[in-house]
């Protein structure tokens, strides 16, 4: 089997216990996922408290990493995933540009050509027909395969040779689950998303976002948050059982806030920052937001909530103060 690949950095790794991990990856500027890995029979409760759809969509990464790490408090969270939140926000903003973009061009690009579907190869015999495989497929179903409110779900469980959860298209939000369910053999994990060149129709590649070789009983579960993107999931055992569950959606988990006629300015200026290990930040007195809206109300509480895509907000470690003013003549406190 193929050995793990991970494009891009490893920002920081929870170890919970002898056999399950939950790992920070961003594989480029913003495009921050969370990969956990365990063993399907051990740490199956965790996992599926996991998969409830409001445990982590939507929220930052070290709300993620506070809910995964018990007892922990808001400054120990690693400054690798303060630092990488400012970068997934205007990776939310370029994404959504960019996909605006690829709608209108591909009206006109011509067909890319075959893309992988879902798909399943040839049954094979197990290496351990003693195990109760109806119960066990009937376990990963129920647990793994019920998506939530605007979501879609590809579900395979069975012997299969190559199984992919086919091409999901502009994906705010994705999740996947796969499982080496046999007790003799591993399986090669996978998944990637697609990168186009500035011309779409000129070419567009399917890069590896990561993967891993799971070994007999264990269970890797990865998902994005983030803008738009074109993704999908794989597994692969030629002799033995696989399962997979994807999960995704193609809209936000908060709806967009109502349109207002823009007559009011506001801007929100961060004053004392922390640094994570409570001192004085260089980046004080640097940052602002700006917002317009029908109120000045409003108009404030967009610009503070802009704000919060630069910093965490607050006087806790690694965040900053801040206050709302009209005076555009300066930026920070």
């Amino acid at each position: 089997m193929p050995r793990t690949v991970e494009q891009g950095t490893l920002l920081h790794e929870l170890k919970l216990s002898d056999t399950r991990s939950v790992r920070f990856i961003e594989s480029a500027p913003g495009e921050v996922f969370v990969a956990e890995t365990g063993h399907a029979d051990l740490d199956a409760a965790r996992l599926q408290e996991a998969m409830d759809p409001e445990t982590f969509r939507g929220k930052e990464l070290a709300d993620v990493y506070l809910a995964l790490a018990p007892g922990a408090r808001r400054e120990d969270v690693p400054a690798a995933l303060v630092e990488a939140q400012s970068r997934v926000a205007m990776a939310r903003i370029i994404q959504g540009r960019q996909a605006a973009q690829q709608v209108g061009r591909a009206a006109t690009a011509p067909p890319e050509g075959p893309s992988p579907g879902d798909s399943a190869g040839p049954a094979a015999m197990s290496l351990n027909d003693t195990w109760d495989w109806v119960g066990d497929k009937l376990w990963f179903r129920n647990n793994f395969c019920n998506p939530g409110p605007a979501q879609s779900l590809s579900c395979i469980t069975d012997y299969w040779y190559g199984s992919y959860s086919g091409v999901k298209d502009g994906t705010l939000y994705f999740r996947a689950v796969g499982i080496a369910a046999g007790f003799d053999s591993t399986a090669y994990f996978y998944t990637q998303y697609k990168s186009c060149s500035i011309w779409p129709w000129e070419g567009c590649e399917w890069k590896v976002n990561y993967s891993v070789t799971l070994q007999p009983r264990h269970y890797i579960m990865v998902w994005w948050d983030s803008g738009p993107r074109s993704r999908w999931a794989g597994i692969d055992q030629s002799s033995d059982r696989v399962y997979l569950s994807t999960i995704w959606s193609t809209t936000s988990s908060a709806p967009p806030p109502a349109q207002e006629p823009c007559t009011v300015y506001a801007r929100a200026h961060a004053t004392t920052c922390y640094n994570l290990d409570g001192t004085i930040s260089s980046i004080s007195n640097s940052l602002c937001a700006d917002a317009c809206a029908g109120s000045y109300a409003t108009a404030s509480q967009w610009a503070t909530q802009a704000l919060g895509t630069q910093t965490c907000l607050g006087p806790y470690a690694g965040c900053c103060q801040y206050y709302v003013d009209q005076n555009f003549n300066r930026c920070g406190g």
